[in-house]
C-alpha cells in the first residue's frame, strides 16, 4: 500500500456532512445544496437526440487519445480562444481528452514527480481538493500560494522562497 496514503485528509463534502449533521435549516427557508457540483436539469433534447442517434457505433471503448476530429476541433478552439499560432498545439501531442477533471489532474501528477527529489507541488489556496491528494499520493510536499484580497486573488509568484522554486516539480493554476 501506498504510505501516503495516511497523508490524506477527508474530503470536504464529508466534513460538511458532519457539520451538518443533527441541525435543521428553519422551514421558511428554501435549502441550499451545498455538495459536489452535478447535473441538476435534464439534458437538453437536442443532445439526447444525437446520443440516441449514434447508439449503435457506442459498442467498443474508445481509444485512449480520443477521435482525430474532436483533437482537431480542440485544437482549433485554443488557437481562436488564445490567440495562438496555428503551428504551436499539434492535436497529436498537445491534446488528449478526458473523461473527468479530477482523473486527469491526479494521474498528471502521479506521471510527472519524482518523489526520489522531495519535490513540491505549488498550488493556490482556496484550492480544488484532487491537487491536494494527487501531490500527497505522489509522495510531493505542498506549498499553498494563498490567494487574497491583498493579491487580487492571484498567486504571488514572488513571496515563494528560493529553495522551494528549485524543489517544485508541478504547478496546479485554477
Amino acid at each position: 500500500m501506498n504510505p501516503d496514503l495516511l497523508r490524506l485528509y477527508p474530503y470536504p463534502f464529508e466534513r460538511l456532512a458532519k457539520l451538518k449533521a443533527g441541525v435543521s435549516a428553519p422551514a421558511h427557508l428554501t435549502h441550499i445544496a451545498m455538495s459536489i457540483g452535478e447535473p441538476k436539469h435534464p439534458a437538453p433534447e437536442f443532445v439526447q437526440q444525437a446520443l440516441i442517434a449514434k447508439l449503435e457505433t457506442n459498442s467498443g471503448y474508445p481509444v485512449t487519445k480520443g477521435m482525430p476530429a474532436l483533437r482537431e476541433t480542440i485544437a482549433q478552439w485554443l488557437v481562436q480562444r488564445f490567440n495562438l499560432a496555428p503551428a504551436d498545439i499539434d492535436p497529436e501531442k498537445h491534446i488528449l481528452p478526458v473523461n473527468g477533471t479530477r482523473e486527469a489532474l491526479f494521474a498528471f501528477a502521479q506521471a510527472v514527480i519524482n518523489r526520489a527529489d522531495f519535490p513540491f507541488v505549488l498550488m493556490p489556496n482556496p484550492f480544488y481538493q484532487i491537487y491536494e491528494g494527487a501531490a500527497l499520493l505522489a509522495g510531493a510536499q505542498l506549498h499553498f500560494m494563498n490567494t487574497t484580497e491583498a493579491t487580487d486573488f492571484l498567486p504571488d509568484f514572488d513571496a515563494i522562497p528560493e529553495e522551494t522554486w528549485k524543489r517544485t516539480q508541478l504547478i496546479y493554476i485554477c
